[in-house]
């Protein structure tokens, strides 16, 4: 059983290192995009929450503190939700399918102190399934949201427990406990194009925002 549960957090561990790696190349390869359109939130503002609407998808990303009101300025050792909401506001009136390739997105929720220094994120994607409807279509006007904390247990439970991992739509994720943030300012930015779909998985029946580089700079006082 030691030698079972070293042999996850060794193939854990390789994975947070591919996923940082991979995010910063994202970011690179995604900020060449002529039609890459950024949005950033200053914590020096009085804007807290990013809104998106395009072609019928509107986009909602940010942080919310302990309250669950979004912010950008955290107390040391508070723990903090990242929120990310999808909205269905097609012109027909139509359910339409959440395409939920974001979710493998490496720099979702990923921190950074600054230009180089890659704190980290709160869970790690584990897998997905391929087939089948997960709960991801949204009626006309309907909304759907998660929220992940910053310091994220689920899933690290030993003995280990499948069980006991995220699921959002069919992919799995497992929290990786991480530190509360010290003192300082942070930001946490991603590159995506977020799609809607009437039939799953023909692209030709998806509608789809621009690439939209979602930045959030926040501070832990």
């Amino acid at each position: 059983m030691k030698h079972l549960i070293h042999f996850f957090y060794v193939v854990l561990l390789s994975c947070l290192v591919v996923t940082i790696i991979g995010c910063h190349k994202k970011l690179e390869d995604l900020g060449n995009k002529i039609n890459s359109k950024q949005i950033e939130l200053s914590d020096t503002s009085n804007l807290r929450v990013i809104n998106v609407q395009q072609n019928g998808i509107d986009i909602e990303y940010c942080l919310l503190n302990e309250n669950g009101q979004p912010a950008t300025a955290f107390n040391e050792g508070e723990q903090f939700n990242f929120h990310l909401a999808i909205t269905n506001n097609y012109d027909q009136d139509t359910s339409l399918y959440i395409v939920s390739d974001f979710l493998e997105n490496p720099c979702l929720f990923m921190v950074f102190k600054n230009t180089s220094d890659t704190i980290g994120k709160p869970v790690s994607w584990n897998g997905m399934y391929k087939t089948g409807d997960y709960y991801n279509k949204l009626k006309k006007g309907q909304k759907w949201y998660m929220d992940i904390p910053w310091r994220e247990s689920r899933g690290t439970e030993i003995p280990f427990n499948f069980n006991n991992l995220i699921r959002v739509f069919q992919h799995f994720f497992i929290g990786l406990n991480k530190p509360f943030l010290s003192k300082g300012t942070y930001f946490t930015e991603f590159k995506q194009e977020f799609c809607l779909g009437r039939y799953l998985p023909d692209p030709q029946y998806l509608i789809c925002t621009d690439t939209l580089q979602l930045r959030i700079n926040f501070e832990v006082k």
